[in-house]
């Protein structure tokens, strides 16, 4: 009986603890966490490069390239092949060479996705003029720590974005993702942070469905500041090369 007494006194207290935090006081820990808003904005270019692990047993090589504003390219490479997915901040395309290897350009939904990768500051950093509607909703267990659980509303679509209660770091976004021509619920799971520019970043991201992890990334080399043509990101054509 005592043993359940103090257990009851061990909850209760855990929870009175997760309640007396506000939305505001846990997006402002987050953003210092990951190094403070004025560091995280110096950064106007990432390079990033890794490996890219399929739950299917294969690996592809990647670098992902973000600059300000609204750009992001990925480059793969798969047996000798080049894949690409690109938004130069309106059009968003790609290189398949499973579709015959030309550049094409992709849809409207395309487009969205390829705008919200594009974003390095992350949906906690001006959230509101961004157009997003953030509410705390609670607290989760990840992989053994305790996280709060935020919803983050846009042109109502919703995703839930976690944050570690001990590190303050991002732990996992939950989002609905079109996979394979269908619409899946996809966990991105943040881990191993190291610094980069004053900013921490993930060097792991696992992408898990219905707890079983179909992809993880990880990052051998971020690299921040670097000098990047606007034309790397443009559609062959559009910037006057042929690249």
């Amino acid at each position: 009986m005592k043993t359940l007494f103090v257990s009851a006194l061990f909850v209760l207290a855990s929870t009175l603890s997760l309640s007396a935090i506000d939305l505001d006081e846990i997006i402002a820990k987050a953003n210092a966490a990951r190094g403070g808003e004025k560091a995280i904005k110096s950064i106007n270019t990432l390079v990033q490069e890794g490996t890219m692990s399929m739950a299917q047993g294969f690996e592809l090589n990647f670098t992902q390239t973000t600059k300000r504003p609204d750009k992001v390219r990925m480059d793969m490479s798969f047996q000798g092949s080049a894949i690409v997915q690109a938004f130069d901040g309106t059009t968003a395309w790609g290189i398949n060479p499973m579709a015959g290897g030309k550049p094409e350009k992709a849809g409207s939904d395309e487009v969205k996705e390829m705008a919200d990768r594009a974003d390095i500051d992350g949906e906690l950093i001006d959230w509101k003029s961004k157009g997003y509607a953030l509410e705390l909703v609670g607290s989760e267990d990840i992989d053994g720590s305790t996280a709060y659980k935020i919803k983050a509303t846009k042109s109502e679509e919703s995703s839930f974005i976690y944050i570690d209660a001990v590190t303050w770091l991002l732990a996992k976004i939950e989002r609905k993702m079109s996979m394979m021509g269908q619409e899946a619920d996809v966990e991105m799971v943040f881990s191993n942070y190291q610094e980069v520019n004053g900013v921490q970043m993930p060097m792991l991201v696992e992408m898990r469905n219905d707890g079983n992890t179909m992809m993880s990334m990880t990052y051998s080399s971020i690299k921040a500041n670097v000098d990047v043509p606007d034309g790397r990101f443009a559609f062959p054509g559009d910037d006057g090369s042929k690249k």
